[in-house]
């Protein structure tokens, strides 16, 4: 088709055909600039997640590195090593206690955990301490190992070995279901004392598979109480019937109970050597019981 013409058919063919072509490009455009649009926005998501990504991750590095630094400064034993030892013995003795025909001499033991240090009371002394293991202290690799023996030390030459535990029980139970003691009531309505003593044994056996140091004081402490009331009509019967020493030696053994229990309940950590005074102090009482009976 020429550039010039004058046949009217020709032009309006060639306007007709640059219409079109103007509406085309203007469509390729639009379409282009929605391109780039989004485009920029799928952009600005991108930088605006990395930098969110980039703090997250700078503020998780700072955060991750204080507990680190916390914990490196700040790291104190889960327990001392004499106390751990300690509880250890403890643990052994309440074993021991529940068998009345068997005894535990000696123990090995070595346990895996962080070696600590801590001062002591006097500023001075550095006391060992065992920290158990931890993934945020280190590889557990860096664990030492710590072995030591327990032996149990027997009684002087000549000096009577101390009772089981559950022996010292059994017994105590047995004195106190002689009906001898019945006629000993107190309180209102008046019970014998003698009588909740046997009751009281029976919970502790009932709870043999259970036997803690805190339960056994408890119980002890109980005991103490009932027998201490059962000394003031022990003592009024044995001075009519001429028992006066028996009575006060009875009387004295259950005071000497009285005060081992307080002395132990104003405590919070025990040993096993307070487990066999417990058993040696409820056995006394027991023994002088004992001489009151015809």
């Amino acid at each position: 088709m020429p550039l010039i013409t004058d046949n009217i058919f020709q032009a309006r063919a060639a306007y007709s055909d640059l219409e079109l072509r103007v509406q085309s490009s203007q469509l390729n455009v639009a379409t282009l600039q929605a391109t780039v649009d989004h485009l920029n926005i799928v952009h600005q998501n991108l930088v605006d997640n990395a930098v969110a990504q980039g703090q997250y991750t700078s503020q998780t590095i700072a955060t991750n590195a204080n507990l680190t630094t916390q914990q490196a400064t700040a790291v104190s034993p889960d327990i001392t090593l004499d106390n751990f030892i300690a509880s250890l013995g403890l643990s052994i003795a309440l074993a021991e206690a529940t068998m009345p025909d068997r005894a535990i001499h000696s123990v090995s033991a070595s346990v895996q955990s962080f070696l600590t240090f801590n001062t002591g009371a006097d500023g001075v002394t550095k006391l060992p301490g065992l920290r158990l293991y931890q993934p945020e202290l280190g590889a557990s690799t860096a664990l030492a190992t710590t072995s030591f023996d327990i032996a149990k030390v027997g009684a002087a030459v000549g000096a009577p070995a101390p009772r089981s535990l559950y022996t010292v029980w059994l017994e105590k139970q047995a004195l106190f279901a002689n009906s001898f003691w019945a006629k000993f009531v107190s309180g209102t309505p008046p019970q014998p004392p003698a009588e909740q003593i046997v009751a009281e044994i029976v919970k502790v056996f009932a709870s043999v598979g259970a036997w803690s140091f805190p339960y056994l004081l408890q119980e002890a402490t109980t005991i103490a109480a009932l027998e201490t009331t059962l000394t003031t009509p022990v003592a009024a019967a044995s001075s009519a019937a001429g028992a006066v020493g028996a009575a006060a030696a009875y009387s004295s053994s259950v005071a000497a109970l009285s005060t081992l229990t307080a002395a132990l309940n104003a405590r919070n950590t025990y040993v096993a050597g307070d487990l066999y005074a417990l058993a040696a102090a409820l056995d006394a009482t027991t023994n002088f019981a004992a001489l009151l009976l015809p």
